[in-house]
């Protein structure tokens, strides 16, 4: 699992290095939950500062609605923590911006193959755009989000 992850992880990385993905045809990216999960041991592994990978690793629920999104986490020893914002799609290209609970806005390309989006040509937008910035949203966005379902109903959270 590690492994493939970590190829997976490199290959993103590459496409990104290369001037990442295009504007080609993909299947459009839908509003609904996506999941995905960031280890400690990867963040730690990809030179993320162990206070971040302890306190943001874990299973990460991020729900799209609208052009409005909202991360939500648990780590493996019980700990959550969720931020929101907004999104802006053009073409295959997403930025995102944090309005609570997080900074560091970025943006990245997407691919969609069924319920699963793959990012590339990520970028750490101004003010959070130096070298560690822009590793950190390599790192957490280098791994693919499935689409879980539908947006929830209000409450149901």
């Amino acid at each position: 699992m590690r492994l493939a992850l970590t190829l997976t992880i490199a290959a993103a990385l590459a496409a990104a290095g290369c001037g990442g993905g295009s504007d080609e045809a993909t299947e459009p990216l839908r509003d609904g939950v996506y999941e995905f999960e960031l280890s400690e041991d990867y963040l730690l592994e990809n030179e993320i500062p162990s206070s971040q990978a302890e306190n943001e690793s874990g299973v990460h629920r991020v729900t799209l609605d609208d052009g409005s999104f909202v991360d939500r986490w648990r780590t493996a020893e019980g700990r959550t923590g969720v931020c929101s914002g907004t999104y802006e799609e053009v073409g295959n290209r997403v930025t995102f911006r944090w309005e609570s609970g997080c900074f560091g806005d970025w943006e990245m390309r997407y691919s969609v193959e069924g319920d699963v989006v793959t990012w590339s040509d990520f970028e750490a937008l101004p003010p959070h755009d130096g070298n560690e910035e822009q590793k950190v949203t390599e790192v957490f966005n280098g791994v693919p989000w499935t689409r879980t379902g539908d947006v929830p109903e209000e409450g149901e959270e």
